[in-house]
């Protein structure tokens, strides 16, 4: 947790000088905003994932220092796509005798979890990365169990780990989900919408593409890496979004460049003979829009 990001006490503030009526108007004003009892943060725009970070980092003082953060909480330290609606909670398991706790703020379970199991993060203790995914894949529904296990994948989880963790645990609530999940996974979808859509394709009945296959012009010049390809289709499928624009950004370059620059890359990939359909994220929340498009492309390229 860098230092920007540090939660304040009570006991900081009243260091600084501020007074309870102080604080109290300061957070009235929107400048200060209070995270649990006693715990304080700087008010400034910032994603719904690192206030949930703040949120995990107020919270500790407030449990065990047994307990372990876990589930959606642990997908956020672990850098796993979750659902945004699950991030009010902060989430732990706690390994002491004992039954779960379900507050305003807190949700924490009482579930088989091994000591080879957790890992520090930030000094923090959390589920390991296999875990995690196990959890979550286990817990959430099927498309978001498939996004956290592709993160996973990418960031170097071993499938045997996963699978582990199914075999070790085949009696917890939604295992079976767990391991289809697992072997649903793929490290080649190189982002959330694109696991998101994977799963809209299969469970559309659609043809399965290849993903992230490289292409080659006559000469065998490397044209592009599409997300997903149906060479039988002579089809290419793209799914866009913010963050993708911004990798394609070179230093000092300007977006409307980036842009430009993905045209001319899809002229390129229409000479190869293929027709390109692309999507974003919201598309791909929408399953029957999202086949409808795939099956139009597909027929028009018969």
């Amino acid at each position: 947790m860098s230092e920007t990001t540090r939660n304040l006490t009570s006991s900081d503030l009243r260091t600084m000088g501020l007074t309870p009526s102080d604080i109290r108007s300061r957070i009235k004003q929107g400048s200060l905003r209070r995270l649990r009892r006693n715990v304080y943060a700087v008010a400034e725009t910032v994603s719904p994932e690192e206030h949930h970070r703040r949120l995990i980092l107020a919270s500790l003082g407030n449990v065990a220092d047994s307990n372990v953060v876990s589930h959606i909480s642990g997908g956020i330290l672990h850098n796993l796509p979750v659902p945004r609606k699950h991030l009010r909670h902060v989430t732990m398991t706690r390994v002491t005798p004992g039954h779960g706790e379900h507050s305003d703020r807190m949700i924490v379970r009482h579930t088989a979890l091994a000591e080879d199991e957790v890992t520090l993060i930030d000094g923090m203790r959390v589920t390991t990365l296999a875990r995690t995914v196990f959890d979550l894949a286990r817990s959430l529904p099927f498309e978001w169990g498939v996004m956290a296990c592709d993160a996973g994948y990418r960031q170097g989880l071993e499938a045997t780990h996963l699978q582990l963790s199914t075999r070790r645990h085949p009696r917890l609530r939604g295992a079976p989900r767990a391991r289809r999940v697992a072997e649903f996974g793929d490290a080649r979808s190189e982002s959330a919408a694109e696991s998101l859509s994977r799963v809209q394709i299969f469970r559309a009945g659609l043809p399965q593409p290849n993903l992230q296959r490289e292409l080659f012009d006559a000469d065998g010049v490397f044209v592009a890496r599409p997300d997903f390809l149906w060479p039988e289709h002579r089809l290419v499928g793209e799914v866009d979004g913010r963050t993708k624009y911004g990798a394609l950004l070179k230093h000092g370059q300007d977006p409307i460049d980036a842009v430009m620059a993905e045209k001319r890359r899809e002229e390129s990939i229409r000479q190869l003979g293929y027709w390109v359909v692309r999507w974003d994220w919201d598309l791909a929340w929408r399953p029957d829009d999202l086949s409808s498009l795939l099956r139009r492309a597909m027929q028009w390229q018969r």
